[in-house]
């Protein structure tokens, strides 16, 4: 907006920049609306954080993208997808945790046999001449890694139950899973979660914590930002779409503060802005309040030994836990490095999101602890300084991310997107991408072109 040739005032109720965009590193603090207050008291190192928000950047992100480099961003690898990683169920295996390549492995295996057995059988609806049903048999024998028989009895693929080594040790592959415990596993959710477009690789993240870009763009704003102004009233001060209005805020000390803009930009998240008191249209106000957000939450330890690392040669990922935990993050950077910062649990909504926020930190750690040690027998006594944010509980946030039903998307989020002159309004739930903040970029790179065309009209 600036190089556009608009003087600009921006109003941030927290104490940073990013929002929901932040980064935990030693001596922060997480503030929940009952006034519960945690403070991170990991060592300080520049490996030692965690992103309790956005955490990753698929590679199609285009808009974000080019932002990171146009203000200089180092961007690196974040591995999404490790096939070194766990799968756990109670239900199935006793308990006990599957590495993801063995899973996939088997599940590969066993629809592959199962195709080639419906060829044989010509269960086929269109008939196959002999040289494509032969070209069928060696895709099947391909991505299953069947054998000669086209069966599925094991491959190296799903790892070693002897490794190989030097002289007389060709190693041992593993035998396949038993396929009854696969099947009440239901594994296949976590085995190909990276296959969604959002999720496969590349992923990447900023070097030093995702609030490095958020930091990068406000870096050149410098005092045209206030910190903790809280905006508590917004009243048009003309008739629509030719005045502007006026921001009534609060300072850290309480004192109240007055704002007149030609323009706003509206960023807030739905359930914040359906509770601000605005001269908004009354409908506009109906649907704010009808929008649902995700209230999901995560909780990160310090672990002084990298176990995952050393013991079971995990270097990023995620590990899956039928249990409320849901997600295991182990961190994409400080590969060796003494200590590391896990995300313990990354809860996305349903039942588990409310037990977990219905707890106190100390009790959600306990109980997430006790998940992991589903994962990594010792977990427990491996991690330590639990910090957690169920982001439904945070304020200024209200909720992770906007979830539309399809309803609301055809009813309502046309008119969520809409201006309404002086007013304009930007954010991930004003996007097709709801929890990215590509959305929140698009979003807003839109509702700056469109207030700089109601500028020009009102020039005529």
């Amino acid at each position: 907006m600036r190089e556009a040739g608009f003087d600009v005032a921006v109003l941030e109720a927290r104490d940073r920049p990013g929002g929901r965009c932040r980064t935990w590193r030693a001596g922060d603090t997480v503030e929940e609306d009952d006034g519960t207050v945690q403070r991170v008291v990991w060592p300080a190192a520049p490996h030692l954080y965690a992103n309790p928000g956005p955490a990753r950047i698929p590679h199609h992100h285009r808009a974000l993208l080019g932002w990171c480099r146009r203000l200089g961003v180092a961007l690196e690898p974040l591995v999404n997808e490790n096939r070194a990683a766990l799968l756990q169920a109670d239900a199935a295996f006793g308990g006990a945790p599957q590495t993801l390549r063995r899973v996939r492995a088997d599940l590969r295996g066993v629809v592959a046999e199962l195709a080639a057995k419906a060829l044989d059988r010509q269960a086929l609806d269109a008939p196959v001449s002999p040289a494509d049903l032969e070209a069928l048999r060696d895709l099947l024998r391909t991505f299953g890694a069947l054998d000669r028989d086209l069966r599925w009895s094991g491959s190296a693929r799903a790892g070693w139950a002897v490794p190989p080594g030097a002289g007389d040790a060709p190693g041992a592959r593993l035998p396949p899973l038993d396929l009854a415990a696969l099947l009440r596993s239901r594994f296949w959710y976590g085995s190909e979660f990276a296959e969604g477009i959002d999720y496969a690789a590349t992923m990447l993240q900023p070097v030093g914590g995702m609030d490095a870009i958020a930091t990068a763009l406000a870096r050149p704003l410098g005092d045209a930002v206030t910190y903790g102004a809280e905006v508590l009233r917004l009243r048009r001060d003309g008739p629509p779409g030719a005045g502007g209005a006026r921001a009534e805020w609060r300072d850290r000390a309480g004192a109240v503060h007055a704002a007149r803009a030609d323009h706003l930009l509206v960023t807030l998240p739905a359930p914040v802005l359906a509770r601000l008191d605005a001269d908004f249209d009354p409908a506009r106000r109906e649907a704010l309040a009808a929008v649902e957000y995700a209230p999901a939450a995560k909780l990160a330890f310090h672990a002084a030994r990298r176990f995952w690392e050393e013991d079971h040669a995990i270097y990023g990922g995620i590990s899956w836990t039928g249990r409320d935990a849901t997600q295991l993050w182990y961190p994409s950077h400080g590969f060796g490095a003494p200590g590391g910062i896990l995300i313990g649990a990354y809860i996305w909504g349903g039942p588990p999101a409310g037990r977990f926020a219905a707890r106190s930190p100390a009790e959600r750690a306990a109980a997430v602890a006790a998940d992991g040690e589903r994962l990594h027998p010792g977990y427990g006594g491996a991690v330590s300084l639990p910090v957690s944010i169920p982001w439904g509980r945070v304020p200024h946030a209200l909720g992770a991310w906007a979830e539309y039903t399809g309803a609301q998307r055809r009813d309502l989020y046309p008119l969520l997107c809409a201006a309404e002159p002086p007013y304009h309004f930007a954010g991930e739930h004003l996007s097709w991408l709801p929890g990215w903040q590509e959305g929140a970029v698009l979003s807003a790179e839109a509702a700056a072109a469109a207030i700089g065309a109601e500028a020009r009209a009102r020039r005529g």
